[in-house]
């Protein structure tokens, strides 16, 4: 009787060693959304769902085609020779497939949210009061533009008005014609940024009659 208990033990602890694959995909394909959504890796506003949808068929992939790839790979340089097991109830190479995906899966992550991280843009401004502009402008059309100019935020341009430390800073839509354009004053601490009901570009706008 005891030895049936440990047999079904045994079994039980080699069931659990491969079975890392599978809570690995639903928490990591959580977080990978969450990274895409966040840190976007192609410098796009991306929704949660729509990015849960993606990166869960990206893992399933990664589990049902590279892991099972890899697995026979390195069974192939092994000579398919598994190691020797006091008590095999689970197949050598099922257990290898297990533990190539988790790490495929692991490894996945840290690449997407190192994309993620390094395409973030680091402004290059010609003096602070420049850069707190361009932060203040970004804040702002985060908050109160609509999709598709939050999009195209990086595309903005400034032009100086006639009035110093005051600029007409504009977000082209898609269609370059019609912009999203604000009035921004620098001299105050944080600069404060105004709409401009004008969608003209600023070429257009500031064009000497």
């Amino acid at each position: 009787m005891a030895t049936r208990e440990q047999f079904w033990v045994r079994r039980l602890r080699w069931r659990l060693i491969g079975a890392w694959r599978w809570p690995l995909f639903f928490v990591l394909t959580v977080v990978d959304a969450w990274i895409v959504h966040v840190e976007p890796p192609f410098g796009r506003e991306a929704y949660f769902l729509p990015a849960l949808f993606l990166c869960s068929f990206a893992n399933l992939f990664l589990i049902g085609a590279v892991a099972p790839w890899l697995a026979r790979r390195m069974l192939a340089r092994q000579g398919d020779a598994p190691p020797p097991v006091t008590f095999p109830p689970a197949d050598h190479r099922e257990l290898l497939v297990d533990k190539v995906a988790s790490i495929t899966l692991v490894l996945g992550t840290v690449g997407l949210l190192a994309a993620g991280l390094g395409n973030q843009k680091t402004p290059v401004c010609v003096t602070d009061r420049v850069c707190d502009a361009g932060e203040a402008v970004r804040a702002y059309v985060n908050a109160h533009a609509p999709r598709e100019v939050r999009g195209r935020v990086d595309a903005a341009n400034s032009h100086p008005t006639q009035e110093d430390g005051f600029f007409r800073t504009c977000v082209p839509y898609e269609d370059a014609r019609r912009q999203y354009c604000m009035f921004v004053d620098t001299k105050e601490d944080p600069p404060r940024v105004v709409p401009d009901g004008d969608t003209r570009p600023n070429d257009i706008y500031f064009r000497t009659p």
